[in-house]
């Protein structure tokens, strides 16, 4: 009998280390890429740094448009994410862009975007074009339910989808012609799992699906060149029965379910830091609190919705076979909310953090995804200026995400924004192509290629020479069976300079890193599970000879 209950507790003891081992290496190597895959992500190898300008559509001074566009391209943005609500240009019907909101000063619903999209061409800018927000005309059975009205006086800014989904298809398929040779990238729709982007009903994926396909094919119809962005659903932990019932993993797996993928070219996703740093690497929680002991023992253990949330959206996406495609940040910051906003909402999006954080913060997140993540594209900062006509309401902590003050004087993160670009484009561990930003033409037939790892590859198309770190010169020729050529392995994983000089340009390059102690994460839980098994038999064993003797 002694010796039975020592093997069960050997046993409870190694199904412990086995559980901290995994949560462990959870922590430590879940989603980062060591091996990357064998070809490069289309839409991954585009410069990284993006803008939200909020309510850019909503100036009321043409200047100001154009001053938040310079202040975007000075900082090192390539990409400005606007909002195009539905709502604010076929405003009064279907198919009537006049706007008449102003009796005595009708004119084009279109005047103002026209304006936005010619200055963004004119400065080098690429416009990522939101659209949601139905308006009445489309959608007249929400302002008649009692449910959506009482939505709409717990929040203002409560939207739904149309009644006809075709309306939406017709009116972005309309963005996307006008627009066809200025603007490529539409974003269909915002956040629809949420009850208050969807007119206060349970969020519905399959019904989400019939909008997308609606809206994907009238665009692509209109403007073959047009690219379409799945929408940024809200991390939630699917514990809000009238807001967010499910989480929005769960929401995307049902739209694969459903068979959206199709219908979108890049995976949109958003990842607020929520006042964690952000090389926060930890994904599950304990829900537990001693506070409220019985409140969550249906969830007990739960996933974390702060800066590393995109691996698990990553993985649902893998699971559906959907690899292939990049994942673009629609939004991410940190917010800077001062003393005297009142609590709760001074914490809406986690502890806030100082201006010179948020700085150091947010460059931290541009480098992890750079290092780690080679699936991610562009990812947009939320947000450079509280723009429009309005000003924000004193107790509101939103507007203390910005870059740029109401006066478009600069925060202290816009500075380190605006010094990380100026260091230039980094290649990570992936495969990426020939137009990563990270490659640059230095004169005919000679390449620079800046990256940080500790391998690199390359898939040639013609023999070249090769330098690395102003080393000595070295042939290197195409492989027979088309795979890239290893040109170097086992450096330091730190920053270097490969040169390629070639009568064509290689098709793309493959950069690794080893993880650290590899054979320890693979060996370890193998060790473990053997000595439970060997414990398991032999605890058998002795119940046996036990049950025998009685």
């Amino acid at each position: 009998m002694v010796r039975l209950v020592a093997y069960a507790a050997v046993t409870g003891i190694l199904a412990a280390a086995l559980a901290v081992f995994t949560w462990f290496d959870n922590e430590v190597n879940r989603g980062v890429t060591y091996s990357p895959p064998a070809t490069p992500i289309m839409w991954a190898d585009v410069p990284q740094i993006g803008v939200n300008a909020y309510n850019l559509q909503f100036e009321p001074d043409a200047a100001h448009v154009t001053r938040t566009l310079e202040m975007a391209r000075a900082m090192g943005a390539h990409f400005v994410r606007i909002q195009m609500p539905w709502d604010d240009v076929e405003i009064h019907g279907k198919g009537d862009f006049v706007d008449r909101r102003n009796s005595d000063q009708a004119r084009s619903s279109w005047e103002k975007y026209d304006f936005i999209v010619a200055e963004a061409q004119r400065l080098g800018l690429e416009l990522i074009i939101r659209i949601d927000r139905a308006p009445q005309w489309a959608r007249p059975n929400d302002h008649a339910d009692p449910r959506f009205q009482a939505g709409l006086r717990e929040n203002a800014s409560s939207t739904g989808p149309p009644e006809n989904y075709a309306d939406y298809a017709d009116f972005v398929a309309a963005v996307a012609a006008r627009y066809r040779g200025q603007v490529r990238f539409i974003q269909i729709w915002n956040e629809p799992n949420l009850a208050y982007e969807w007119s206060w009903r349970a969020p519905e994926p399959e019904r989400f699906v019939e909008l997308l396909r609606a809206a994907a094919t009238a665009a692509r119809a209109a403007n073959p060149d047009v690219v379409i962005l799945f929408p940024s659903l809200s991390p939630t932990d699917g514990k809000e029965p009238r807001i967010a019932p499910m989480s929005e993993l769960e929401y995307l797996d049902r739209v694969y379910r459903a068979g959206g993928a199709p219908y979108f070219d890049i995976m949109s996703a958003q990842a607020y830091g929520l006042g964690q740093p952000p090389d926060e690497n930890r994904y599950i929680r304990l829900r537990w609190r001693p506070d409220a002991p019985f409140r969550d023992l249906d969830r007990p253990i739960d996933t974390r919705i702060d800066v590393s949330r995109i691996v698990l959206l990553r993985e649902v996406m893998e699971r559906h076979g959907d690899g292939g495609k990049a994942v673009w940040i629609s939004e991410f910051g940190y917010n800077s909310a001062p003393d005297h906003i009142p609590e709760p909402a001074r914490s809406t999006w986690g502890p806030p953090v100082s201006e010179e954080m948020k700085g150091a913060y947010l460059v931290g997140q541009l480098e992890r995804a750079r290092r780690e993540w080679p699936w991610v594209g562009v990812m947009n900062i939320w947000f450079l200026r509280w723009g429009g006509y309005r000003e924000p309401d004193p107790a509101d902590p939103t507007p203390y995400f910005a870059l740029v003050d109401r006066n478009f004087q600069p925060l202290p993160a816009y500075d380190a924004i605006r010094a990380y670009a100026e260091r230039g484009a980094i290649a990570g561990a992936g495969a990426h192509s020939w137009r990563h930003p990270a490659v640059e033409a230095t004169e005919e037939g000679r390449w620079r290629v800046r990256f940080t790892g500790q391998s690199i590859a390359l898939r040639l198309n013609a023999p070249a020479e090769v330098r690395l770190d102003g080393g000595t010169a070295t042939p290197i020729s195409p492989l027979s069976d088309g795979s890239p050529a290893p040109v170097a392995a086992g450096l330091p994983d730190d920053v270097h300079i490969l040169e390629i000089r070639s009568a064509v340009a290689p098709e793309y390059f493959v950069v690794g890193r080893e993880r650290p102690l590899g054979w320890v994460w693979a060996l370890t839980p193998v060790l473990i599970t053997m000595a439970l098994a060997y414990v398991g038999v032999r605890m058998m064993n002795e119940i046996g000879q036990w049950a025998a003797r009685r």
